[in-house]
């Protein structure tokens, strides 16, 4: 099977992602058993797109999301399983839960990832994070990022997700989150950049990680198939 694959998401992670960069593809080759290929052309005219459209999609949510599931050992719930718990739990319960998992957890999840902690690795562990949701948005607009996560759960999700992030980047970087939006679907979220203190630290992001300028100017809205 010939497919072109996008590879803008590995450079990005390379950093090596020049500012504003048209969308490069490549051509190559992989052999695949002939009941896979059928599989894929059965889904690629189901969904109405092409199977190189699909053949993308599948390795760009795989790089940007699949690879990290295993090494997370992450376990897949129906989102009628969170609804249900977050329904049942009380708000202080939920608070609790959030704030422990954005001090403690996300930190060994940061440092197992990426073997450090900076800026830029924690943007790539939000974008991560996100990117397993319905769809969701991360733009950088006068000097602050903003996300933007459609979880569709509740309520109390969302309430959830607002102490988790704060939490995380209040320990981390020491920068107070501010919610402009949150619903039973969906949250929005923003906080300033921190880049310039880190410089003044001479902290500097490890080889091979993201280049967090590169994210400021260039991250577009990404979703799961």
């Amino acid at each position: 099977m010939r497919c072109t694959v996008t590879t803008e998401w590995e450079k990005l992670l390379g950093g090596n992602l020049p500012p504003n960069p048209s969308r490069k593809t490549e051509t190559v080759s992989y052999r695949i058993r002939a009941e896979l290929k059928s599989s894929l052309e059965e889904e690629a005219a189901r969904l109405g797109i092409n199977p190189n459209a699909l053949v993308s999609q599948i390795f760009s949510r795989h790089v940007s999301w699949g690879r990290y599931v295993g090494r997370l050992n992450f376990v897949p719930v129906s989102k009628d399983f969170l609804r249900f718990v977050f329904e049942t739990l009380p708000k202080e319960d939920i608070g609790r839960i959030a704030r422990s998992l954005g001090e403690s957890q996300a930190h060994e999840e940061l440092l197992f990832l990426f073997q450090q902690i900076t800026p830029g690795t924690i943007l790539m562990f939000i974008d991560l994070w996100a990117s397993h949701f319905d769809a969701w948005d991360h733009k950088y607009q006068g000097g602050r990022h903003l996300f933007t996560i459609k979880h569709d759960v509740n309520l109390n999700f969302s309430f959830f997700t607002k102490e988790y992030v704060s939490t995380l980047l209040q320990t981390t970087l020491g920068t107070k989150v501010e919610f402009e939006a949150m619903s039973p679907n969906s949250v929005t979220f923003s906080f300033g950049s921190t880049l310039q203190n880190w410089r003044n630290e001479e902290i500097k992001p490890a080889p091979n990680k993201l280049n967090v300028n590169a994210v400021a100017q260039t991250f577009q809205q990404q979703k799961t198939v």
